[in-house]
């Protein structure tokens, strides 16, 4: 064959490659009932097995003296999908044939039958398509031509010009052979032979999992496995290939004297995955190499040595199970290296260094579950050391939940662990917080409905090695909340929600550092609070049909009445330390996050909200808003918005005239001089074939203290389907505030079909720290589905499409 010749002398090298991660794909041990050796040709012994004499009736002659092949005739045609699998346990149903065709006869004294017309017949879970069949009760021997198609038990679909096949349909002859599997995978060949069911045996063969050229079907797939000989084991789904040659876009590339891997009827199977290469700036040079366990139906697990330039020893491994009522995956990465001080890059020596992580969840019953996520990193640069991520914090937690009607209740237990650069205030352990929400019926309480609600905390630091501006409280905290609300609706549209609100809370705590900056810490300190809210919002939303529109108008106030509340310096705060003023929850009745702090006062609030709803998609909608504090609110930093008695104007803007356009658009302009305070813009335009993006943020991190970070940045950048299955994305990051320069600039080419993923990236970071240094990455990825590939991503748990896995 002139194609595997070429591709042998002139690929041989690049096929050595191949072989590697393609047989690191493929299975490492076979089934009990073994595939033939390598270089087993199968050849079909000439005398086909003869089967038991049994009766032959037909609906239009008297039955034969000769025994024969069971046939019963029917005018009902018998399809692929009415027959139903052999059955062990009924050995009758798996030797009884059913035919159905326009024509048939039997000749008495050749012992020939034929059956022509629409020909089906259905035995041991076969069903034969043909024009014509012509059957041979002495020889036991049926040859169909014309249109031959032939279903297997495990769903493929074998096609041929004319074949030669026994009458129980397990051993046959093929010419011109075509095979489609379930998964719209194909093979083809010259000539094929099966027997015993098991074997097909394929000369002058090829596989691809691409579907043909609709425009042209003579043009070859984009890729597709040649070889001399493909023998498809059907007891050990698998399909093994000698002298194979991988030809993409009908040029030969690769070349294999041997190679199998599991057919398209597999979802999961023990062996080595692919294997996967690249380099860090951290790690250097690596290659990981996949092992897959196949423990149990609903178990597996993979175990991945990683071998690289700058560490010692590194493995990754992934578990997974699932429970009748429940589920458990386990994650994690470890390696040996050199650790370097976050502080002044000084190099630590070499330490054992990973994370992992977990997600667990259980359904006790119709009520109650139980579950935990932990997220934990050894430290500060493991995670950008091995291309997994920067993230600025982890977070674990363990939780027990109650569901029932409206009501909600929870056990919470949290460890968390900062992530950025330098000295960090301490974490706290959270052991444990509980919660619990309960909600009335509508209309039953005055009119209104009633709500209960009430959580209890208990968090610990470590604040031995911390100095005192970094110490954190030892708090106990219990609160207990109830409400109600009542929403009227006027004839003439006014809609009115009123609410009240009494709470109380307690505090015992230890170690709280004083927030003047005096390095005061308090301890045993035991704090009461009560508090009562009262508000009224109202909304008369306004609209209108247009020529082709809809226009809604809706002016919003809000007055809310409550005590002024004095900021204790004794009280620990855990959850509220962070606030940003913004659209979403400009109408709260506490503005502030969490439970320690609460936004007292009297105060009014208004807004106006316009959408503009074209029939075809278009829409634009508009918000604006602003609230006024009778008393000014000195709780608020003065960065925060909320400082003065007014506040800040707030307020969003999404525009999309088609699908061409998107613009979104949060700000908050200061009430002095209207000059931004925070921003989020995003703009993207553009057809698909070309679509640019432009992102500019501002905004600030603020806590009760003041003003911790600004952050500014934009963002430029397009994507680009430019091809039915080509995309290309690009972007560039670039900072303003608080450092000004790069951040992260990155290109990918990606392609995606049906049978074929490939893709590369550039990525350049410029995050630069003791622990990590900038530099640029170069990532790809591969991938022939039902053949195997390879990716350098990351160092993680493998991120392929569901449809190009074969574990899943």
């Amino acid at each position: 064959m002139q194609f595997r010749h070429t591709a042998r002398f002139s690929a041989i090298l690049a096929g050595m490659v191949f072989s590697s991660f393609l047989l690191a794909n493929a299975s490492a041990a076979f089934a009990d009932n073994a595939p033939p050796p390598i270089g087993y040709v199968g050849v079909v012994p000439k005398q086909w097995p003869q089967q038991a004499e049994t009766q032959v009736q037909t609906q239009t002659e008297a039955p034969a003296q000769k025994p024969a092949l069971p046939l019963t005739t029917s005018a009902l045609a018998v399809t692929a999908t009415s027959h139903e699998p052999p059955n062990p346990a009924n050995p009758e149903r798996e030797t009884e044939t059913l035919i159905s065709a326009t024509r048939m006869n039997f000749d008495q004294n050749t012992n020939i039958a034929t059956a022509a017309g629409h020909v089906e017949i259905a035995r041991g879970g076969y069903v034969l398509h043909a024009d014509k069949v012509i059957y041979d009760q002495n020889k036991d021997i049926m040859h169909a031509e014309g249109h031959v198609a032939l279903l297997h038990p495990g769903g493929e679909v074998s096609f041929a010009d004319e074949e030669e096949i026994t009458g129980d349909m397990k051993q046959a002859f093929v010419k011109n052979l075509g095979v489609l599997f379930p998964d719209n995978s194909r093979m083809a060949a010259r000539q094929g032979q099966r027997y015993d069911g098991r074997y097909l045996v394929a000369d002058t063969a090829m596989f691809t999992a691409c579907n043909v050229c609709t425009k042209d079907p003579n043009n070859p797939p984009l890729w597709q496995l040649k070889a001399d000989q493909i023998v498809h084991d059907n007891d050990a789904h698998n399909i093994y290939y000698h002298d194979a040659t991988l030809d993409f876009m009908g040029t030969p590339v690769l070349y294999s004297p041997y190679l199998s891997t599991p057919d398209p009827t597999v979802t999961r199977r023990q062996g080595f995955l692919s294997p996967n290469f690249g380099k860090t700036v951290e790690a250097g040079y690596f290659t990981r190499i996949p092992y897959y366990f196949d423990i149990s139906p609903d178990k597996d697990a993979v175990f991945s040595p990683i071998f690289s330039s700058n560490d010692v020893a590194a493995f990754n491994g992934e578990y997974r199970e699932r429970f009748a009522n429940g589920r458990l995956q386990l994650d994690g990465l470890m390696g040996y290296s050199d650790l370097l001080s976050e502080t002044n890059g000084v190099d630590k020596g070499e330490h054992w260094r990973g994370n992992l992580t977990a997600d667990f969840l259980y359904e006790i019953n119709n009520d109650w579950r139980a579950g935990s996520q932990i997220d934990y990193v050894s430290d500060k640069s493991f995670l950008s050391r091995y291309n997994l991520g920067t993230p600025a914090s982890t977070e674990s937690r363990a939780f027990l939940e109650r569901f029932h009607g409206r009501n909600y209740a929870s056990i919470n237990t949290y460890y968390f662990q900062d992530l950025q650069p330098g000295t960090q205030p301490v974490q706290p352990v959270i052991i444990p917080q509980t919660n619990f929400s309960m909600l009335g019926e509508p209309g039953q309480t005055l009119g209104g409905r009633w709500s209960l609600d009430g959580s209890t905390l208990i968090t610990h630091r470590d604040n031995s090695s911390a100095d005192i501006i970094h110490q954190g409280p030892d708090t106990r905290r219990a609160s207990l909340s109830g409400g109600w609300e009542r929403q009227l609706v006027s004839d003439t549209g006014l809609v009115t929600t009123v609410d009240g609100l009494l709470r109380g809370d307690g505090y015992w705590a230890d170690n709280v550092v004083n927030p003047n900056g005096s390095g005061q810490t308090f301890n045993n300190v035991l704090i009461g609070r009560q508090f009562e809210q009262a508000s009224i919002t109202s909304g008369y939303p306004l609209g209108r049909h247009g020529d082709g529109y809809q226009q809604i108008l809706e002016p919003l106030v809000m007055l809310s009445a409550a005590p002024e509340v004095k900021q204790d310096p004794r009280q620990p705060i855990e959850d509220s330390l962070d606030l940003q003023l913004d659209d979403t929850n400009l109408f709260a009745n506490n503005r502030f996050t969490g439970t320690d702090l609460i936004e007292g006062g009297s105060r009014v609030t208004y807004g106006l909200r316009q959408s503009y709803i074209a029939d075809g998609g278009a829409h634009l909608d508009i918000f604006g808003g602003q609230s006024y504090d009778f008393a000014r609110n000195g709780q608020f930093s003065e960065l925060s918005g909320l400082h003065d008695h007014s506040s800040d104007y707030v307020g969003r803007i999404n525009a999309s005239p088609g699908e061409w356009l998107n613009f979104d658009y949060n700000f908050r302009f200061s009430h002095h001089d209207l000059s931004p305070e925070a921003q989020d813009a995003h703009l993207s335009f553009g057809p698909a074939v070309f679509r640019p993006s432009l992102r500019y943020v501002l905004a600030y991190q603020t806590e009760t203290t003041g003003v911790v970070d600004t952050i500014e940045e934009g963002i430029v950048g397009f994507s680009s389907t430019f091809a039915k299955y080509w995309t290309l994305v690009a972007s560039h990051t670039q900072g303003f505030q608080p450092q000004p320069g790069p951040r992260q600039t990155s290109v990918a080419l990606n392609y995606g079909d049906e049978c074929f993923m490939s893709g590369v990236t550039v990525q350049r970071s410029d995050i630069n720290r003791f622990d990590i240094k900038p530099g640029t990455s170069f990532l790809f990825h591969i991938y022939l589905k039902n053949v195997g590939g390879a990716h350098t991503d990351s160092m993680g748990p493998l991120s392929f499409s569901p449809q190009f896995r074969q574990t899943e």
